[in-house]
């Protein structure tokens, strides 16, 4: 899907909510499901979509280094595709004893990671009891700029709290992404206008994600569908699919600053 993506042209690409895992945080089981948390720094995940780990020799044969650097780096996604990804994970953070964070990190169309954003509001609603597996972000209202904007990540149960929209607009957010995992029954009323009113309310771009499918767990889990909204509300395009992942491109102006289109990738 991310080649198909890079083959649109996508400038940024955000995925789904601990999209490397499956979405198991309504078991009420910590294990096995805690395992798949990895590190930000050494983990495969972020590893594989950026140049974190690359170490670079000095070859006399100029030839031999590119040979070698194009073989290298063959599978660093966001510099193959010079893209930013936005990449949610659960994140095991190995320089504070192990605690596990619900994360999405970004990562340049260089290659590089720029930082990190961490969930803020944490469900306790019934089966979705997450504080049983991981922590609310310290981090605060992050926003990163990219090569095609200031982006920030209001991840998931964050798009419920309009304060939380508000502080990634007020420190500078031209485009909020929501990676979220959700279902129908209890969210779709919200998912339709959320997202939508917090474009208006903050003037800036929102884009709304949700995972698709069926989670193999006692209860049928994920709603699909995708909403990007513009500053004064209006629906870009839908993606709306329960069942399988969907392609999505729609294009937007980010701001008269930037005077460059964007186009976003979602599934």
């Amino acid at each position: 899907m991310i080649d198909a993506a890079a083959a649109a042209g996508t400038n940024i690409l955000c995925l789904q909510e601990t999209f490397m895992m499956p979405f198991a945080f309504c078991t009420r089981e910590r294990l096995p499901w805690t395992e798949f948390a990895e590190s930000v720094e050494n983990g495969p995940t972020i590893k594989f979509m950026s140049n974190v780990g690359v170490k670079i020799s000095v070859c006399f044969c100029c030839l031999c280094f590119t040979q070698w650097w194009r073989r290298r780096s063959k599978g660093h996604l966001a510099a193959k595709y010079n893209m930013v990804i936005v990449a949610p994970i659960l994140e095991r953070d190995e320089m504070k004893d192990d605690v596990i964070w619900n994360a999405a990190v970004v990562i340049s169309n260089s290659g590089k990671v720029i930082g990190k954003s961490r969930k803020n509001h944490i469900p306790r609603v019934g089966d979705f009891n997450e504080a049983n597996y991981y922590m609310e972000s310290t981090l605060g209202h992050p926003v990163f700029q990219t090569a095609f904007g200031r982006i920030a990540i209001n991840i998931c149960y964050g798009r419920h709290h309009p304060q939380n929209w508000m502080m990634f607009a007020l420190n500078g957010a031209e485009i909020i992404f929501n990676p979220s995992a959700t279902t129908g029954d209890l969210s779709e009323p919200l998912w339709r206008i959320e997202a939508r009113n917090a474009a208006i309310a903050n003037h800036c771009y929102t884009v709304a994600i949700n995972r698709v499918g069926t989670e193999e767990f006692p209860h049928e889990f994920t709603s699909g569908n995708a909403r990007p909204g513009t500053l004064n509300g209006y629906l870009l395009a839908i993606c709306f699919s329960m069942k399988k992942p969907k392609h999505f491109y729609p294009t937007v102006l980010a701001c008269a600053a930037c005077q460059s289109a964007l186009v976003l990738f979602l599934f």
